[in-house]
């Protein structure tokens, strides 16, 4: 998936900014994909303006896709990987717990939820990856999930 090739690779990154800046369709997980997109580019962005730059423009896509889609799991998620990552003192990661309830939700809910396989793959596995965020009991939620 070229999204989660753009976390390791600037051209990657850059070349899906452009694509997905082209889009003028309003369909919440191509908007959510590329407001995820502008924030991953403040990681190989050099000045701090830029990286800021960066973020403030991704936030900004993600509060218009989320105003109008407060419910779709995986823009909420996409967000969440976003903000978890940013510095805390930036306070720029406002919206972890509000966005980790709604598509842990759609997770727990799986197969009868608004994300595909794909989708509960990956939320899956980043969770796993990084619970630092999870309480004892979302852990244990986690835990049980099937494969």
């Amino acid at each position: 998936m070229l999204y989660e090739k753009s976390t390791k690779d600037k051209a990657t990154c850059e070349n899906l900014v452009k694509h997905l800046q082209k889009y003028k369709g309003q369909e919440p997980i191509v908007k959510g994909f590329e407001a995820g997109v502008q924030g991953m580019m403040a990681k190989y962005a050099w000045s701090p303006y830029y990286k800021i730059k960066y973020l403030r423009n991704s936030a900004q896509i993600f509060d218009e896709v989320i105003k109008k889609n407060p419910q779709v799991a995986e823009v909420r998620f996409l967000r969440y990987s976003l903000e978890y990552f940013i510095p805390r003192y930036l306070n720029m990661s406002s919206h972890l717990d509000e966005d980790k309830k709604i598509f842990l939700n759609s997770l727990l809910r799986y197969p009868k939820s608004d994300i595909d396989a794909e989708a509960y793959q990956t939320i899956r596995a980043f969770l796993q990856r990084h619970p630092e965020q999870l309480t004892e009991q979302e852990k244990k939620q986690l835990s049980n999930l099937k494969t």
